[in-house]
């Protein structure tokens, strides 16, 4: 597959096309049947993508809705984004078990060819450098993941899985915040210099998990589950400064080593009620895990290296009802939902390195609700209705900002709106005997207000994006026609704390040929 486009954006800097990119893929499957019992997969992925002004970004939300898709940057580069993902799996389906093995290689290579602007501006102030070579931000994965499960032919009242997931992850990063001539205009002593940070981290970590049913009548299923989360993380960092014209670096930071581990139990319960064949109640309990870590090395003298952040442990609850009416006409399906969050994990963007410093700041509490609708009313005709409220806010949430600590206590949380609303709908016509389907279809999305910082003052508030779709299929080729966002809305995307922001896409005008043998 090969794909490309122009950019949305237009530099002033240059007068040119901003953010255009082109890339390549394959995606290639074997599959080998050695009885029926076994069988073996193998699955290899790549992908190349090239853009030719990655991250287009506008300082204020004002200045990016009143001067849409246009910036004044000096600083223009291509970033390199080569990815690998090869897989190798295992089926075994047998009378007594099912075992399945899956071993998965990945790897990313993301660089920028030049210095790529920080400061998102005309001036020769701030770039950020991550060009040195393969050996440096080169992320290598491997996973390997064993389960057993029980036959689904068996008539047994118990359904059963057990398994054990391993990974070992190898990221080393090198980047420099370049400071150009002009640096000294934001307040920068000292111009013409660098600050090189390098780290070296690993991640080995294994999951013992374990899942069981039990019918206890024709209609109530009962499921416990728990999984147990083992990780090590080791991280060395150095510090270096150059400035020019010497090409020799002063070591800031002597390369130092910190290491830290976690673990965690996570348990899970699920009650399912049958209330009729086309009807089901249900409730789940889920204790979630995200690990912790440790801060990376950033110019900040105030961030120290190294200081490890906590893990960030939830507790979910849902109570949900399935519904399928009138024979599959009309699918009707609700959920309730509540989640609380504690040593919540938040993230801070640290300038000029572009770099991420996460600290666990407080407790986090969401609810709300989720309804699907589907419904054919009509021959050829299909109607699609989603809609969801969430209600996320922190309960606590204390930062320290300019020397003093600040409560944030009650602010929203981020890149979640407040009301998801989507409405679809296909109509299907079939002429010449069958051969030929006219199919045209259009979508309403609706997104309530949403907060992209922590204060909650970078806002985008409710809009609508109508979307439509329509072409001919003939046999396995199908030709469409379509467009997005029709109403050319402009709305942000998404944004930092520090006021940068990028749009969402403008309205789109496009072709799509696909054919399948």
């Amino acid at each position: 597959l090969y794909d490309g486009r122009d950019g949305y954006y237009n530099n002033k800097f240059n007068n040119q096309t901003y953010d255009q990119q082109h890339s390549f893929q394959g995606n290639y499957y074997l599959k080998y049947i050695a009885n029926t019992h076994w069988s073996f997969n193998f699955n290899l992925k790549h992908r190349a993508n090239r853009n030719n002004g990655a991250f287009p970004l506008v300082m204020g939300v004002t200045n990016a809705l009143k001067n849409p898709y246009t910036l004044n940057q000096n600083a223009v580069t291509t970033m390199v984004d080569n990815s690998i993902n090869a897989a190798f799996i295992m089926n075994y389906t047998g009378s007594h078990f099912n075992f399945n093995s899956q071993t998965a290689y990945q790897k990313n290579y993301r660089i920028y060819t030049n210095p790529i602007d920080g400061d998102f501006s005309p001036l020769d102030a701030i770039s950020i450098i991550n060009n040195y070579g393969k050996d440096w931000n080169n992320v290598k994965v491997l996973t390997q993941d064993l389960k057993f499960t029980s036959p689904a032919s068996s008539v047994s009242k118990w359904k059963w899985t057990t398994g054990a997931f391993l990974f070992y992850q190898d990221a080393p990063t090198k980047q420099a915040t370049r400071y150009g001539k002009n640096a000294n205009l934001l307040g920068i002593g000292d111009s013409l210099f660098s600050t090189i940070n390098s780290t070296k981290a690993t991640k080995t970590g294994f999951a013992l998990y374990g899942q069981a049913g039990y019918a206890l009548t024709a209609q109530l299923n009962i499921t416990l589950g728990i999984r147990y989360d083992f990780e090590h993380q080791e991280q060395s960092v150095l510090g270096e400064y150059q400035h020019d014209p010497s090409p020799n670096t002063i070591v800031t930071r002597p390369d130092t080593t910190g290491r830290i581990s976690f673990s965690a139990f996570s348990p899970k319960v699920s009650i399912d009620y049958h209330l009729n064949e086309r009807s089901m109640l249900y409730s789940i309990y889920s204790r979630g895990f995200r690990t912790g870590g440790l801060s990376p090395l950033s110019s900040d003298p105030s961030q120290l290296p190294l200081v490890g952040f906590k893990p960030e442990y939830s507790n979910s609850f849902e109570l949900g009802l399935k519904n399928t009416l009138f024979n599959n006409v009309l699918i009707f399906n609700i959920a309730l939902f509540y989640t609380n969050v504690n040593n919540v994990q938040v993230p801070t963007l640290v300038l000029p390195d572009a770099i991420t410093v996460t600290k666990n700041a407080g407790k986090l509490s969401s609810h709300g609700i989720e309804l699907e609708v589907s419904a054919k009313p009509a021959k050829g005709l299909v109607l699609q209705y989603s809609f969801g409220y969430t209600d996320s806010r922190f309960d606590q949430l204390k930062l320290s900002q300019q020397g003093t600590e600040i409560d944030l206590a009650g602010k929203r949380q981020l890149f979640t709106p407040d009301i998801t609303s989507f409405l679809a709908a296909q109509y299907s016509y079939p002429f010449c005997r069958g051969h030929l389907k006219a199919i045209i279809s259009g979508e309403w999305r609706y997104l309530g207000a949403t907060y992209f910082d922590l204060a909650n003052t970078i806002q985008q508030s409710p809009y609508s994006i109508f979307n439509i779709r329509t072409g001919i299929i003939f046999r396995k080729t199908e030709l469409m026609l379509w467009a997005r966002n029709i109403t050319d809305k402009a709305y942000i995307s998404y944004a930092y704390d520090f006021g940068a922001v990028h749009l969402g896409d403008p309205s789109t005008l496009g072709i799509t040929i696909s054919g399948r043998f």
